[in-house]
């Protein structure tokens, strides 16, 4: 049987978080640090977790979110994770898209009240699912 994990790293409380937790019954929020990085990866050795949809809110510590990111491809394993990149600005978009090629980068441009959050966390709920 597989076994998927919504997993959202933040380094504080934000509008995404809020949205999620609306969303999914089951998530663990964290922070993306070198602790959260050995934990994750002790589920997928001991076979707790088959896969992760990983959800990065990118807007703070953007360099310690990468160096996150770097531990996490180094690792091997992340291949059938899906990761979402959020919290850029859409000048940012572009080189995160360029470091990550297999992330869905999501940009809020305008208000974020008319955001349609609820393509995204479709997506994310099929991933979660294992639908694609």
């Amino acid at each position: 049987m597989s076994t998927a994990m919504m997993v959202y790293l933040a380094w504080q409380e934000d509008d995404w978080l809020d949205e999620i937790l609306d969303r999914f019954s089951e998530v663990r929020a964290m922070v993306p640090n070198a602790k959260t990085f050995r934990l994750l990866k002790e589920e997928k050795d001991s076979q707790q977790i088959d896969r992760y949809v990983i959800v990065l809110n990118a807007a703070y510590e953007q360099e310690e979110c990468r160096q996150f990111l770097q531990q996490w491809e180094a690792d091997g394993r992340s291949a059938h994770d899906s990761l979402y990149i959020v919290g850029l600005k859409l000048d940012e978009q572009e080189s995160w898209q360029r470091a990550y090629p297999q992330a869905n980068i999501i940009v809020i441009t305008g208000f974020a009240v008319e955001f349609d959050y609820d393509s995204v966390l479709s997506q994310m709920e099929s991933d979660l699912e294992g639908s694609r």
